[in-house]
């Protein structure tokens, strides 16, 4: 059985429902419709890839070595400053958008606004965890890691963000309804840009719980922080823009953290290395615990 190909039909059949012409009505309105795109599709996608890959010989291994060779705390630190300076980059266009005037705040959902830190302190925690645990590990530690087998790295990458890519879908087009069609197409492209971002990470040999916390960083604040008026989403504030040109700019700052991630990966990779392993771990090819003198 090709297990990758299996995960791979299934994960692209899984937001099917929530394309379905008047699917918000049929999943009990805009809330619940949120609540099931934003817990209820990463816990399902972890479901399928358990199931398809169930008790599998040696993919546990692999989840370890994907980017080919184990993941290291020191690649994690190296990259965290350029995590950090993509995460600006990536919501940039809001300050470039009310500076230039084509940008509108509105209050978005009052029991996150009036209750910041009691919100925080329960959704940040809960997204970090979907995102790493959810799609992180059904996305790039199994996805990913099982394409890796039979594929170079490059197209086993590939596929696992394209199908990132086609999870993201039933945020930005419920029931295939299109808000605005300048909103979709940035929305489109900065999904594209933050999963090859989540990729790039998890190949740099940072590993999953960088990744995922990336990730999670990012759904929390647009799940509960800030968001385009058009989104699935109802945080706390909102933003709209009748600019065409303000949507150009949401693209190119995504395609900017994409390229801050890149260089990031690349560097944090190329001196892990030239570094080596860690003390106390066993080289390349020595599967053999370290032991003291």
């Amino acid at each position: 059985m090709n297990r990758p190909l299996a995960l791979t039909l299934l994960l692209a059949g899984l937001p099917v429902l929530f394309l379905l012409p008047a699917a918000t009505h049929l999943l009990g309105g805009p809330a619940a419709y949120r609540q099931a795109v934003t817990w209820g599709l990463p816990v399902a996608a972890a479901l399928l890839a358990s199931a398809v890959f169930f008790r599998r010989p040696g993919l546990a291994a692999l989840r370890g070595s994907a980017a080919g060779r184990r993941d290291s705390p020191g690649t994690l630190l190296r990259l965290a400053p350029w995590c950090l300076a993509a995460l600006v980059a990536d919501y940039s266009f809001l300050g470039m958008g009310h500076a230039l005037g084509w940008v509108t705040f509105t209050f978005g959902d009052q029991g996150f606004s009036g209750h910041p830190a009691r919100t925080l302190l329960w959704s940040l925690p809960l997204c970090l965890a979907l995102a790493t645990l959810g799609w992180e590990w059904t996305l790039r530690g199994t996805l990913f890691a099982s394409w890796a087998e039979r594929l170079p790295k490059p197209a086993a990458l590939l596929i696992s963000c394209a199908s990132g890519i086609g999870l993201a879908a039933p945020l930005i087009l419920p029931g295939l309804d299109v808000p605005d069609p300048h909103f979709v197409l940035a929305a489109f492209m900065t999904a594209a840009c933050r999963e090859i971002s989540f990729g790039l990470i998890f190949a740099s040999g940072a590993g999953l719980p960088a990744a995922g916390l990336y990730r999670g960083l990012l759904a929390y604040l647009d799940a509960f922080v800030i968001n385009d008026w058009y989104s699935v989403h109802f945080p706390a504030a909102n933003f709209t823009s009748s600019e065409p040109a303000f949507y150009l700019i949401r693209s190119a700052t995504s395609v900017l953290a994409a390229v801050l991630i890149a260089a990031g990966a690349w560097l944090a990779s190329r001196r892990g290395r030239t570094a080596g392993p860690p003390p106390g771990w066993p080289s390349r090819g020595d599967s053999r615990p370290a032991t003291s003198a």
